[in-house]
């Protein structure tokens, strides 16, 4: 009997820790839109904190993103790469929705809709992985216009550092 209960809790165990992990991919991915809306949303011109970028965006990612604002005339990213517009309003944060966080490889896809103004709103499916024992973005793909940034991309990113080269 107490194998039986014991094996009954260890399943209720296993079974809430994976329940906590897909609330807490859907839980990082409104935190981090709240304040990084907030931010992009302000009338002050300032980047995002690095230490927040770090806290919910896969290293790589990062990376990648840096790389390309790197190269000079790119057209890779040609708008801001986490909400796909090229300006916000902080008056639009309300619309804000994240829900639907469901497996996706090796981690959870999280559909993110975000106000645009005039009532209208963007799609998002934000796709997030454990990194550093905890949920990180590492690619955001506009669901509403069917486009995503090609930051995975290497062809596409070798042919803009070489056009960036070629240009006085």
């Amino acid at each position: 009997m107490k194998r039986i209960l014991l094996s009954f809790v260890m399943l209720l165990v296993g079974c809430s820790s994976a329940a906590n992990q897909e609330r807490s991919a859907q839980d990082a991915t409104e935190s981090f839109y709240k304040s990084y809306l907030s931010v992009f949303g302000s009338d002050e011109a300032r980047p995002y904190p690095a230490d927040e970028l770090r806290k919910y965006v896969s290293a790589d990612t990062t990376v990648r993103i840096n790389t390309i604002q790197e190269i000079s005339e790119q057209e890779l990213i040609e708008s801001d790469y986490f909400t796909y517009t090229q300006d916000y309003s902080r008056e639009w944060i309300p619309a804000l929705r994240v829900e639907n966080a469901r497996p996706f490889l090796n981690g959870e896809a999280v559909q993110v809709i975000e106000g645009a103004g005039n009532g209208r709103s963007i799609h998002l499916e934000v796709f997030l992985r454990r990194e550093d024992d905890a949920w990180k973005i590492y690619r955001v793909r506009d669901v509403t216009n069917n486009h995503e940034h090609p930051i995975f991309n290497a062809g596409a990113i070798t042919r803009a550092k070489a056009a960036a080269e070629s240009t006085p």
